[in-house]
């Protein structure tokens, strides 16, 4: 659908194919700001999708997702915090087969929902946009 290519039909990219084609087709994710497995220079690692905002002219980090086989934990959290060092996403998700979290902070602290906000949420909980 968005890869163009073949790739192996593991449990994790069942749980990344589902979310995609939930994010383009119910949830308003422009399908050319999805970038899938995008890499991490300075990590030598690929994350899992990375969506975009047209801000200003400009294409800037919206959201990080992370895609899990079965569960979420701390350690897939850590993973994805780790990611966004480099990336700075305002939203980060963490996607398995059992749900979806999506995170981000704010004044008071970290703030989650145990769904992916729509494409327009997110535009509109962008800090200083």
């Amino acid at each position: 659908m968005i890869r163009n290519q073949s790739v192996a039909a593991t449990p994790e990219e069942f749980v990344r194919q589902k979310l995609i084609y939930k994010m383009i087709s119910e949830l308003g994710f422009p399908k050319s700001l999805i970038a899938v497995e995008k890499g991490i220079p300075p990590l030598k690692r690929r994350i899992d999708l990375l969506c975009y905002a047209s801000l200003k002219g400009d294409l800037v980090p919206l959201l990080i997702v992370e895609c899990k086989a079965h569960f979420l934990n701390e350690a897939a959290e850590r993973q994805l915090l780790g990611y966004n060092r480099s990336i700075e996403a305002p939203f980060l998700c963490l996607a398995a087969g059992e749900g979806v979290k999506t995170f981000w902070r704010q004044a008071s602290g970290i703030a989650s929902v145990p769904f992916l906000p729509t494409y327009t949420e997110l535009l509109q909980k962008i800090p200083c946009s």
